[in-house]
């Protein structure tokens, strides 16, 4: 009896793996989502680093919480970039909610570039979505406004090659549409603020990321 149980129950838990790997298999968006980290106003920020076509084709913003040392606070006063190199994962199930946690590894500078693993992987909690956009825009140039507590997010809304990547920390004084549009087309700087923006009380903080080698 006991062994006719077990074979029952290895059957069950065998027929449920092959399941789950044919539904991993069938998933077009599975894979490894390197993402880019900022601490902003106390809040954990990643961006999923995005391509044109393929499992990569959306912009992902997320809040996140993590279990974490307190070295990790450091990382960012004394590094330009910090990357993570997530476990795989499903994108599809991230953006659909379905996704509630997952682990990564920590890096200084861009993990795919000669970065340096720091510190143990970490486990993450997806707390919230803070844009969730496919790589659709037919022209470069239209910036979306994420606001957080005092300040904002000014994130690029990726376009045709070439593009850029490109998230700003701005402050605001006013109640502002959720996208906002630099006609130049090309990626703003303190030397190139449009006075649209400035007239409009948007004002450059500090660039948070940039990234243009993906987009060429």
């Amino acid at each position: 009896m006991k062994n006719l149980l077990f074979s029952w129950v290895f059957l069950i838990c065998s027929t449920f793996s092959s399941a789950q790997e044919l539904a991993n298999h069938r998933d077009k968006s599975m894979g490894v989502h390197g993402m880019a980290l900022f601490s902003v106003e106390g809040l954990l920020i990643a961006s999923h680093m995005p391509l044109h076509g393929g499992r990569h084709s959306h912009q992902v913003l997320l809040n996140l919480k993590a279990k974490i040392p307190v070295e990790f606070d450091d990382l960012f006063q004394k590094n330009d970039l910090i990357s993570l190199k997530p476990e795989r994962f499903s994108l599809d199930k991230l953006r659909n909610g379905g996704l509630n946690n997952f682990k990564g590894q920590l890096y200084k500078g861009h993990f795919e570039r000669n970065g340096k693993p720091t510190l143990s992987p970490v486990t993450f909690e997806v707390i919230g979505q803070l844009m969730n956009k496919p790589l659709s825009r037919e022209e470069n140039g239209h910036y979306r406004l994420i606001k957080l507590q005092d300040l904002a997010l000014l994130v690029h809304e990726i376009g045709p090659t070439p593009s850029f990547d490109q998230i700003l920390l701005v402050s605001i004084n006013q109640d502002l549409p959720s996208v906002v549009y630099n006609d130049s087309g090309k990626p703003l700087s303190e030397k190139n603020w449009p006075k649209s923006f400035t007239k409009a009380g948007i004002q450059l903080k500090k660039q948070l990321y940039f990234e243009s080698q993906d987009f060429r």
